[in-house]
């Protein structure tokens, strides 16, 4: 901005200088005087001629003002605002991948700013370049989800546009199975989304098995507190399904193993 702003001055001056430089060129009027004398008079006329030329090579002073290179400068200032939003949203995708199991304030705060977009696209482009990382894919499809979520609060209610969004998020659950048939983060995103879906037999009983097993893959693995959220899910689901003794069994078992997590202490006190 300061070189900007020195370079306006600059032009400003250089077009100034000009422009007197022009003015004094038009001020030779003073052999007027000589023209009162009969015997001169021939005289003026030559340099009347001698003085008129001097003006017209000028112009390209006035033209040689460098205001193309403050808009030549302007590009930079651009592409720096530019640089600076592009690292803004990289660090922001690098906070998502390292949150495992703990994005959902994240992206309420990314949608909340209009930036999904933008780490949806990043997170596309890793995607693209880290085929083998199966956490890019798992947490483009979450990033999908709450896209949906949002244009739904937005009040968007069609249902082949949320759709098309739902299914592509589930696209990416399963490309990050392919690399990792054990991440615990999209099997359980995976299985707990089909409960928004609406009812299908098999496509309920699926996500309900989905859910039991990976309830067995958690007893293999060191407690972590989003361990509940499967619990949480599976009661639901077998709630939607109908199945009231599997849900209620679920939850007994779940106020075993994570009796303080509030949202089983809701289930459990019937809420």
């Amino acid at each position: 901005m300061k070189k900007i702003a020195i370079l306006s001055v600059v032009t400003a001056a250089i077009v100034a200088g000009a422009i007197v430089y022009l003015n004094k060129q038009k001020t030779p009027p003073p052999p007027a005087p000589v023209a009162e004398t009969a015997p001169a008079q021939p005289d003026p006329q030559p340099q009347d001629v001698d003085s008129n030329p001097k003006p017209q090579p000028t112009p390209p002073v006035a033209t040689a003002t460098p205001a193309p290179a403050a808009a030549v400068t302007a590009p930079p200032v651009a592409d720096s605002t530019s640089n600076e939003a592009t690292n803004s949203i990289r660090k922001t995708v690098d906070a998502l991948l390292a949150a495992r199991g703990q994005k959902h304030a994240m992206f309420q705060q990314l949608a909340k700013d209009g930036q999904l977009d933008a780490v949806i696209a990043e997170l596309q482009r890793r995607a693209t370049e880290n085929p083998n990382d199966a956490s890019v894919p798992t947490t483009l499809g979450e990033a999908l989800l709450n896209k949906v979520r949002a244009m739904h609060d937005a009040g968007v209610t069609d249902p082949t546009e949320l759709g098309i969004l739902a299914l592509q998020a589930d696209h990416q659950f399963n490309a990050a199975l392919q690399v990792d048939p054990k991440n615990w983060e999209a099997q359980y995103v995976k299985a707990s989304s089909i409960y928004y879906w609406p009812p299908d037999a098999a496509r309920d009983a699926d996500a309900a098995q989905r859910l039991a097993s990976l309830i067995d893959q958690q007893d293999t693995m060191q407690t972590q507190p989003q361990f509940a959220q499967t619990y949480v899910a599976l009661i639901k689901q077998y709630q939607k399904m109908g199945k009231q003794d599997e849900a209620a069994a679920t939850l007994r078992l779940a106020m075993q193993r994570f009796p303080s997590d509030p949202a089983l202490q809701q289930m459990a006190a019937g809420k």
